[in-house]
């Protein structure tokens, strides 16, 4: 009796061992991952990076040709709109990005920032928070639009949800472990708050838009 209690507590404690990794597994993204090829990888990141970059060119651009506003709202903006066509995208659409989004690489685009230091058409401020939002992705409203889309997929890190619509991928190994009764009311909840964040932004826009 006493071996067989202690079986199951020790198949107890494994399970929810395995069970913890593969949570810690689904919310961290690794490019090192045994799921996807090199040139999939390649293209989950520009899916994830591409609203970064828009936002850092609706700004840069804004504060050129659109200087009686804020230069932030139609850096947003143009976030929310790569976030929303994300969402729309095929594998072989990602194909064709492979070569834009090469050209447009960090490089041109931290030394066109620069330049605009120079010109003083940019404060530091802005600056050292685009190099900010460049790195972290922290504020990009864009990532709120496709994370929750990816999120209907698999509730796990967005570049999983992506890989699978993308890719086609029927389950990824540690969704086993990881499904459960709630994964439906966490996502109905995640996009609920996308929603709301959307119509506080165009509220905000409205508000603030002219310096």
């Amino acid at each position: 009796m006493s071996d067989s209690k202690n079986k199951k507590n020790d198949y107890s404690k494994e399970f929810a061992q395995r069970q913890a990794a593969a949570v810690k597994e689904s919310n961290s993204y690794s490019m090192n991952n045994e799921y996807l090829t090199n040139t999939q990888k390649a293209y989950i990141e520009i899916w994830y990076q591409s609203p970064i970059k828009a936002f850092w060119i609706g700004y840069i651009l804004s504060t050129i040709f659109l200087k009686e506003i804020r230069p932030v709202f139609p850096a947003i903006f143009a976030s929310l709109l790569v976030g929303y066509l994300n969402t729309k995208l095929k594998e072989k659409d990602f194909e064709r990005l492979l070569t834009v989004f090469t050209i447009c690489s960090p490089f041109w685009l931290y030394l066109f920032l620069v330049f605009e230091l120079v010109q003083n058409d940019i404060a530091w401020t802005s600056a050292i928070a685009l190099f900010i939002v460049s790195w972290s992705g922290l504020g990009v409203a864009g990532h709120g639009i496709q994370n929750t889309w990816a999120k209907g997929f698999v509730y796990a890190h967005p570049k999983y949800g992506a890989a699978k619509a993308l890719f086609g991928i029927k389950k990824f190994p540690f969704e086993k472990l990881t499904d459960d009764e709630f994964s439906d009311v966490r996502t109905r909840g995640a996009r609920r708050l996308s929603y709301l964040a959307t119509f506080l932004l165009v509220i905000a826009t409205i508000i603030w838009i002219k310096p």
